[in-house]
């Protein structure tokens, strides 16, 4: 990977050291994925090819080690299997996208791998978990008015669509439905068919007016049928009180090729046509947490949906311990979503309470800092 510019500090006119040397740089271009041992021989049309990035999902040590060769220790290694037996809460799933824009030079350390692929050395031995700490840190099952759907606030709702991602994330705070059952978390299963599920939702929310605004998530809306998300959505903007819908996906950045597909493409068009008819805010909300996940596909992927009309392509990130707490980490993720990325930075989450979560959680205080 291209290294970063160094970072230095400045004297403003008013003799004031200035924490943050803001400076444009051109320099965007996707890693070259060929420079890794695994890869050396995937082609371009492979590479940008959604099938072959689903169908090459990293989910094990065994496939990291023949995609980094020597470039992983055994050690490293060995410590994510471990805490895959004994702490992890979310199975390992990784594209190979999000594989490409680690460093390979210094896994140990990079920012995308701690919370990817977290390893069993760095969580809290003495106190893994907050006291407060449960497996729905944000009490949204005990919410759902029907399956899958949380009425947590009076105008606002989340629909959880379905229970998979196509990456899953260390720090989810799904984690106690999403993904498949790993050795220390029996996953929660929906007991209702999707079908059954989304025509429920759809039903409490033409007999209930107050709501206007709809978190449309899972999961991850990658991983649903176009004409499944097409046809849910559609109807959403059937109801005149839904006044904003928030499409959910963190596979913009981690498999931004699902969303360069001509079918996605095409359902995406005729949704945001049909949302600006009728005056209706939508946008998609993704998941970023560090700088180098930002690359041209992911840029094109954003833009192509600006084009089409969506309100905004936005992201919120968490702020978690060794990926993203720091200043500097925050505002070089900030600007390289807007100046690159097509992708407006909305907010940061601070990590959630979910079990052996605080070597990633910092301080309320330390977040405030940070972000003023």
């Amino acid at each position: 990977m291209a290294g970063k510019p160094e970072f230095k500090k400045e004297t403003a006119k008013s003799g004031k050291v200035q924490p943050y040397p803001y400076h444009y740089s051109s320099d965007f271009v996707e890693p070259d994925w060929r420079r890794l041992p695994g890869y050396k021989n995937v082609t371009k049309e492979e590479w940008e090819s959604a099938l072959w990035q689903k169908r090459n999902l990293v989910k094990s040590t065994k496939q990291l080690k023949e995609i980094f060769g020597d470039l992983i220790s055994d050690s490293l290694l060995l410590d994510i299997q471990q805490d895959q037996q004994e702490r992890a809460t979310m199975a390992l799933l990784v594209p190979p996208q999000m594989i490409n824009t680690m460093n390979e030079k210094d896994l140990k350390a990079d920012p995308v791998r701690r919370y990817m692929l977290p390893a069993f050395s760095e969580r809290d031995r003495k106190w893994p978990s907050h006291p407060k700490a449960g497996r729905d840190s944000l009490h949204e099952a005990e919410m759902w008015v029907v399956e899958g759907l949380t009425h947590r606030y009076p105008t606002k709702v989340l629909a959880e669509l379905l229970s998979t991602c196509p990456q899953y994330c260390g720090h989810c705070t799904r984690m106690d439905l999403v993904g498949t059952s790993v050795p220390q978390v029996p996953k929660r299963k929906f007991e209702h068919g999707q079908k059954d599920r989304l025509e429920a939702i759809l039903d409490y929310l033409s007999k209930t007016p107050s709501v206007r605004d709809v978190v449309v998530s899972g999961g991850d809306i990658a991983n649903l049928p176009p004409e499944t998300l097409e046809g849910f959505v559609s109807r959403l903007l059937d109801l005149e009180n839904i006044r904003d819908i928030r499409l959910a996906s963190k596979g913009l950045m981690g498999v931004p090729q699902h969303f360069l597909q001509d079918e996605v493409l095409q359902a995406m068009d005729r949704l945001a046509k049909k949302a600006v008819s009728r005056g209706v805010n939508l946008a998609l909300h993704t998941h970023v947490n560090s700088a180098q996940s930002v690359t041209p596909l992911v840029a094109k992927a954003a833009r192509k949906l600006l084009d089409m009309g969506f309100r905004d392509v936005r992201n919120q990130g968490v702020l978690l311990r060794g990926v993203n707490d720091s200043q500097k980490a925050l505002l070089d993720l900030c600007f390289r979503l807007q100046d690159h990325g097509n992708i407006l930075p909305y907010y940061f989450y601070m990590c959630d309470m979910i079990p052996n979560s605080e070597h990633w959680r910092i301080l309320s205080s330390a977040g405030s800092e940070i972000t003023t």
